[in-house]
């Protein structure tokens, strides 16, 4: 039975029904901070501990992250459950709280929750839920582990990777980008970039073994780097196992992921500081527009290589003349599976090279479960030397080099369309 009025929060007055299954608060809070809205690990604390506070028992919780923005949580409590759907855009929340229990007022928890958000208003519609029959008393329930259950989604166009996390540990949107670092519980602490998951700390290996070593190991004595991105590090550091480096220049154009890298990921930032590394923060385009220097491998670190983005044919013309002789230039590019066009397009606008072959690494937190690159050079690919003499490889080997060349039948078929 709906109550006679929409009452402001605060002002709720609960009949007590025993014949009813339980009571129903139906919430909608305006005048939210954006902030606020947008940010799962926050709001599942504010859920999480208002049911605390009243002595329910929570059992689970889970809270999903959309693109561009928005969340869905609901917490799981014994005498039922408290949920959430923001708007971040908008400044409003709805907020749905069923309780069971007759010493558990919906009302007293809507308000708690209208007032850690920081609320300008906040109304509500009461309901008795199952009226005519007595509920149970759910205190006699055995209380389970409590599981909480915050979730990060990285989506693409038809398809999304989720990874639960445990809180946001860095967060600041710079000139360019949305910066974040995410703490989860598989596979560490997260990049995000964009919403777009750049790596983790479990898996980054693969990512930047594949970046670097394919290129060293393909060149007779690399001695020169110039990376276009990379400004958490982890491409440097594995360049930095060749003894024959001299000097690597990182053009990065954000210095915010450089700033998250050095607090977050050292296992990554800390090549930075090594005396042949040059760490230039500007447009990586413009660099190799500009610069007379030349490279024995160029290497472009970036999640923006489709589209619009400026690494198109004119921008790989101006880095293949940047080159050394027997130079080689590496990218990632879009994935065939996701976007065959994406795929095409990213090999074409390498055309001006002679010789383009790309490869594929498998990594468990990209979207697709598999990373495609290409490898470009003005002479015919050499066979590559010997993992050999590298040190701390956890996914580069031997085999591993052969196999990454070899494409199943829809892609090279790909290549032939």
């Amino acid at each position: 039975m709906l109550d006679e009025a929409r009452l402001p929060c605060g002002l709720f007055s609960w009949r007590t029904r025993v014949s009813s299954l339980g009571r129903h608060a139906l919430a909608e809070l305006n005048g939210v901070p954006s902030s606020i809205l947008n940010d799962a690990a926050a709001l599942e604390k504010v859920l999480v501990f208002t049911a605390l506070d009243a002595d329910a028992t929570v059992v689970e919780s889970t809270f999903n992250a959309f693109s561009p923005h928005g969340i869905t949580g609901i917490v799981v409590i014994q005498e039922s459950h408290l949920s959430i759907h923001t708007w971040p855009d908008q400044g409003y929340a709805a907020l749905d709280v069923f309780t069971c229990c007759e010493n558990l007022d919906p009302g007293v928890l809507a308000k708690s929750i209208s007032d850690a958000l920081k609320a300008e208003s906040c109304t509500v519609q009461v309901l008795d839920r199952g009226e005519g029959a007595r509920h149970a008393d759910s205190s006699s329930h055995k209380a389970g582990a409590t599981r909480r259950s915050v979730w990060f989604t990285d989506r693409q166009d038809n398809m999304a990777l989720s990874l639960r996390h445990g809180g946001v540990a860095f967060a600041k949107t710079s000139a360019y980008q949305k910066v974040e670092v995410v703490e989860s519980y598989g596979y560490g602490k997260i990049l995000l970039l964009d919403d777009q998951v750049a790596f983790t700390e479990r898996d980054e290996f693969v990512y930047h073994e594949m970046i670097a070593h394919v290129p060293a190991l393909h060149h007779l004595s690399p001695r020169s780097v110039l990376i276009v991105g990379g400004g958490d590090g982890g491409a440097c550091r594995e360049f930095l196992k060749h003894s024959s480096i001299e000097e690597i220049t990182v053009v990065e154009i954000d210095p915010t992921v450089t700033e998250a890298a050095r607090e977050h990921f050292a296992q990554t930032s800390a090549s930075l500081d090594d005396a042949r590394v040059t760490v230039i923060h500007g447009d990586g385009s413009a660099y190799v527009g500009s610069t007379d220097s030349n490279y024995d491998v160029i290497v472009i670190d970036s999640l923006d290589t489709a589209g619009d983005s400026p690494f198109d044919a004119s921008f790989y013309t101006a880095a293949r003349s940047r080159l050394t002789e027997s130079g080689l230039l590496v990218s990632q590019i879009p994935s065939p599976t996701v976007s065959p066009d994406g795929f095409r397009g990213g090999l074409s606008n390498l055309g001006e090279f002679p010789n383009v072959s790309p490869y594929l690494a498998f990594l468990p937190t990209h979207s697709t479960g598999t990373v495609t690159f290409a490898l470009a050079s003005n002479n015919t690919l050499s066979e590559h030397r010997t993992t050999d003499s590298i040190p701390d490889l956890k996914y580069v080997n031997d085999g591993v080099f052969g196999a990454a060349f070899t494409l199943p039948n829809y892609i090279t078929q790909l290549l032939e369309d």
